[in-house]
């Protein structure tokens, strides 16, 4: 006869000072914010449900900020797929979609939350991201903004009429007031007035443009749009640069005109969200105006200016923070495949190298040291979209952009919590 089995041993948590809030061995301060706050914002948002004390404690403003300062330390990819819809304004998508990739890993990209709405979400241009939040702002005058992994999307009350056609949008973190803001511009009237110059006749430009911000989060300023001072110029409908504190737009100072052929010159406009402010500022020394085929974009934390004189030649710009945007060349590149027509450099998780999508089709990784390329993916005929559910699929010839933003875990809730629990 077989002798019976020892009863397995249990490990038990050495005696100590149990915490009067949890009933735990572990301190609440250790248990919160040295272990849970390295688990995944999936399973905190289960966990919140384990009691009052947990809840309370994984909802405050102090573990979410926490969190999201560890979630900084991995960042990772999320791409945004949209077709191309020549005429906009008349058809949209029926959603919106965003899916998790990490470039140089793997060619899958696993989808992480699909949003359908019932009337449609018109074109949008380049989504915008801080802080795990994702901003989807439309060519018309619908603005979404998205939480992809607490699953949170809202669209953003109506701001004022737009005149002009390609509404763009700023969002972003404002320091001073420790919330969330988002920008927008938009054209009361416009009209010119020509004057003739000895190198040619200059169009006067004389617009009513107006500017107005509205704060994320709760309070009585909370989700209403407020107009701010007049921007100087025109904003171009170009998606700006948003750095904490500060969002950064291309604007139109005047128009020459040379027989048949118009020449733009443009500036950047700084405008502060700490006095409301707007500061001019000259293009780059390389161009006069913000062509079709140059981009304005944000690496590590300064104005960055992907200036492209032809199909495959790239010069990265970065400007120095000062009273005058001290701009010089950080490297020039030749790509390996001509641009048709945009170059978008986006930060990795090494400061002397970034991707660059071409076209929101090919992704490379650069190397700012030396100017190497790598090429990561084909994302049109080698990236491979899974939703999880045993579907997976090529976009292939279809004309796609691939918009990728780096973007982390966050548990910043969009809405009031009791607005937003599902």
């Amino acid at each position: 006869m077989m002798p019976p089995l020892p009863k397995r041993l249990r490990t038990m948590a050495p005696p100590g000072p149990a915490s009067a809030g949890s009933g735990s061995p572990i301190p609440d301060d250790v248990l919160f914010f040295q272990i849970l706050i390295l688990l995944p914002v999936k399973c905190l948002l289960r966990l919140r449900s384990v009691c009052k004390l947990w809840r309370a404690t994984l909802t405050s403003t102090h573990f979410v900020h926490r969190h999201l300062e560890h979630s900084r330390t991995s960042p990772s990819m999320v791409i945004i797929p949209r077709k191309y819809q020549r005429y906009y304004k008349n058809f949209g998508v029926f959603g919106v979609s965003f899916y998790g990739f990490q470039p140089g890993q793997s060619k899958v990209a696993k989808l992480i939350l699909e949003m359908r709405c019932p009337g449609g979400i018109p074109m949008f241009s380049i989504p915008l991201h801080c802080d795990g939040l994702i901003m989807i702002p439309c060519i018309t005058s619908r603005i979404f903004l998205c939480n992809p992994v607490t699953r949170e999307f809202v669209e953003l009350p109506q701001g004022s009429p737009n005149l002009a056609d390609g509404q763009r949008v700023a969002f972003g973190f404002d320091p001073w007031s420790g919330k969330y803001k988002v920008a927008r511009h938009f054209l009361r009237a416009s009209g010119s007035e020509k004057e003739t110059q000895a190198d040619g006749e200059k169009c006067m430009l004389e617009h009513s443009a107006g500017h107005e911000i509205l704060t994320i989060g709760d309070g009585e300023e909370a989700w209403k749009w407020k107009s701010t001072v007049d921007p100087p110029y025109a904003i171009n409908a170009r998606t700006p640069i948003c750095m904490p504190g500060f969002f950064y737009w291309s604007a139109l100072h005047s128009v020459t005109s040379n027989g048949h052929s118009e020449v733009s010159s443009h500036v950047i406009l700084r405008f502060s969200l700490r006095d409301e402010m707007f500061t001019v500022y000259p293009n780059p020394p390389c161009r006069g105006f913000l062509s079709e085929n140059d981009m304005l974009c944000e690496l590590s934390g300064k104005l960055c200016y992907i200036h492209s004189a032809s199909p495959c030649d790239v010069a990265i710009w970065l400007a120095e923070d000062g009273p005058n945007l001290a701009w010089s060349v950080r490297c020039r590149l030749i790509l390996p495949m001509p641009r048709q027509l945009h170059v978008f450099a986006c930060a990795s998780g090494d400061r002397d190298k970034i991707f660059l999508s071409i076209d929101a089709w090919y992704l490379l990784k650069c190397d700012l040291r030396n100017g190497s390329l790598e090429k990561i993916i084909d994302m049109a005929r080698d990236m491979s979209y899974d939703h999880r559910n045993g579907i997976k699929f090529c976009t292939g010839e279809v004309s796609v952009a691939h918009y990728m933003l780096p973007c982390v875990e966050s548990l910043l809730r969009i809405a009031p919590l009791y607005n937003i629990e599902r």
